[in-house]
């Protein structure tokens, strides 16, 4: 008996690319069964590729459906005359893992040096912690006051530990969109508390 496993490694190219140009076709009028089978298709290929990177079989997890979710929403995405569907997703699931595996590192590199500076600071007096709370306070109602999209990407690079890049692809937003807005929600912190606390 034939596998299916099998039938896709010898399947006629020329099939496939038709199978899949008719796949997202079908997702474009939101067809949630085109999305089904083409999930069933590749998503273990897809988690694969999450899995050899990051090692991680619950962060390979979320990719996958990240990666689906993507296809989804932004369908436009996929171009047949560069390539099966199969590669576009395993590519977009590469460039997911490697960011994911980027921004955990940095945020680790953050902790690390956050760590080492408290070490290395005096603890601090009952004074300079009631004046570092009230501070924190102005800034958060600060940027409460922003609009969604202003604060949002924000939060996401500042308090998260987000890249630009990370966060245009989350918001699925143009990088520049993302750095436009960021500078634009600064100005307004810039204006509420002045220059010095931000």
């Amino acid at each position: 008996m034939t596998t299916l496993a099998n039938e896709h490694i010898t399947e006629d190219p020329a099939v496939t690319r038709q199978r899949d140009a008719a796949l997202v076709d079908r997702i474009s009028q939101r067809d949630a069964a085109a999305l089904k089978e083409a999930y069933d298709l590749y998503s273990a290929h897809v988690n694969g590729v999450a899995l050899g990177i990051l090692k991680d079989r619950d962060l390979a997890a979320d990719i996958t459906q990240d990666i689906f979710v993507r296809l989804w929403e932004r369908f436009e995405r996929f171009d047949e005359s560069r390539g099966s569907l199969k590669s576009f997703l395993q590519m977009d699931a590469h460039g997911r893992a490697i960011d994911l595996l980027r921004s955990r590192r940095a945020a680790q590199a953050r902790e690390l040096a956050d760590h080492r500076k408290q070490a290395s600071t005096p603890a601090a007096g009952t004074e300079e912690l009631a004046m570092t709370s009230v501070t924190g306070g102005t800034v958060r109602a600060a940027l409460m006051s922003l609009p969604d999209e202003q604060r949002t990407p924000i939060a996401m690079a500042y308090f998260d530990g987000y890249s630009y890049r990370d966060v245009a692809e989350i918001l699925g937003v143009p990088e520049g969109t993302v750095k436009s807005r960021i500078r634009a929600g600064m100005r307004r912190l810039q204006l509420a508390l002045g220059t010095e606390a931000v």
